[in-house]
C-alpha cells in the first residue's frame, strides 16, 4: 500500500487535474489507495480478469469519494475496448474474487473432513466449471491466495479466519506452477498430485484423528454452492453490490462459471432458499462460523423470497 500511494502522489503532481487513477488489484482497498490524493475522486478499480485478452469482464470499483465522471469515463473505456462492465462498491475482493473464495471456500473444509481432493475437482468440473479449486490455486498461486485469506481474515473476521489446513499446504512452499509444484507437480508431461503437499495433507488428517471419507459429488456442489450463495448474500448486505443479474453476469464472464447454470444466484432460486438455508445451518453446525446464514438468506427462506422476481 505504501508502495502504491508513493507513486499515486508522485504522479499527481506531473499529471493534467483530469487524468484517471486506476489500479488493477483485488485485495487492496480503494478507498485506502486513494486517500493519499489531494482529489481522491479520480481514483477508481478496474480489475481484469486472467487472461485479460480472453476474459470479456471488467469489474469496475468505485471508492469511497470516487466521481461520477471518473465513473462514468471508465465504464465507457470498458465498452470501447469490447469488455463487459460490471460496476460494485470498494470492499475486501470486490466482488468476483469474494464471490469466487465463497464458491470454492468449501474445499479446504471438505478436505480437512477426509475428502480426496481429486474427487472435489471432478465435482466441480461436472458441475461445469472450467477448473477445481486445486487447479485454479496452483495457477494464481498458492501464496498469493493465501495472503489475500489472511487480508480478508483481517477485514472481514472470524467467519473468514484461515484454515489450519490452509496454513499447512502454504508452509510446503509449493506455491503452484510457477513454483514447479502446488496441489499438482507440473514437472512432467502431465500435472499429477504433488507428493509433497498430500503429505502434509495426510499428516494434518492423522493429527486429527480424521480418516478418508466418501462424499457424493452432489454433496460436494451443494456445499460449494451453499457457501457462494450465502457469500453473494452478505456482500449484498454490505452494500458491495445489489443487482443479481450484474452479479451473476460477473461470475460467468469473469470466472467462466457454466452460463447455462444461469449464474449462482438463478442457481439459487431455482434450488430454492428454504433448501440453501437448511444446508448452510447443518453446515455450520459442522464446520463452523464459515457457513453461518446471512440475514438476508435466513429471511427469504421464511418468507419464500428469489434473488429474482421473475
Amino acid at each position: 500500500m505504501n508502495i502504491k500511494q508513493d507513486i499515486l502522489k508522485q504522479l499527481e503532481e506531473i499529471f493534467r487535474s483530469d487524468v484517471i487513477f486506476a489500479t488493477n488489484t483485488y485485495a487492496m482497498p480503494i478507498t485506502e489507495m486513494a486517500s493519499i490524493l489531494a482529489d481522491p475522486g479520480r481514483m477508481i478499480g478496474l480489475h481484469f480478469f486472467n487472461p485479460a485478452h480472453r476474459m470479456q469482464l471488467l469489474e469496475v470499483i468505485c471508492a469511497e469519494k470516487t466521481s461520477d465522471q471518473t465513473l462514468a469515463s471508465c465504464v465507457a473505456f470498458a465498452r470501447n475496448i469490447k469488455k463487459i462492465p460490471i460496476v460494485v462498491n470498494d470492499g475486501p475482493g470486490f466482488y468476483v474474487s469474494r464471490q469466487l473464495g465463497g464458491l470454492f471456500g468449501g474445499a479446504v473444509f471438505l478436505s480437512a473432513d477426509g475428502v480426496d481432493g481429486t474427487v472435489i475437482e471432478e465435482a466441480m468440473l461436472d458441475f461445469g466449471m472450467p477448473m477445481g479449486p486445486a487447479t485454479l490455486a496452483d495457477l494464481t498461486g498458492i501464496d498469493i491466495n493465501y495472503h489475500v485469506g489472511k487480508t480478508f481474515e483481517k477485514r472481514l473476521g472470524e467467519r473468514y479466519k484461515v484454515h489450519p489446513l490452509t496454513e499447512a499446504v502454504y508452509k510446503t512452499g509449493c506455491y503452484g506452477r510457477k513454483t514447479g509444484a502446488g496441489y499438482f507437480d507440473y514437472s512432467g508431461e502431465q500435472p499429477v498430485p504433488n507428493p509433497k503437499v498430500a503429505e502434509a495433507v495426510m499428516k494434518y488428517l492423522k493429527d486429527k484423528g480424521v480418516s478418508p471419507k466418501e462424499v457424493s459429488k452432489q454433496e460436494i456442489v451443494d456445499l460449494m454452492l451453499a457457501n457462494a450463495i450465502n457469500e453473494a448474500a452478505y456482500m449484498m448486505q454490505e452494500g458491495i453490490c445489489d443487482r443479481p443479474q450484474d452479479m451473476d453476469l460477473a461470475m460467468i464472464y469473469g470466472t467462466g462459471f457454466p452460463p447455462y447454470r444461469g449464474g449462482i444466484l438463478r442457481y439459487a432460486d431455482k434450488w430454492g432458499l428454504k433448501n440453501v438455508y437448511e444446508k448452510l445451518v447443518a453446515a455450520e453446525k459442522q464446520y463452523g462460523i464459515r457457513f453461518k446464514p446471512a440475514d438476508m438468506i435466513k429471511e427469504m427462506a421464511e418468507t419464500g423470497k428469489n434473488f429474482y422476481q421473475n
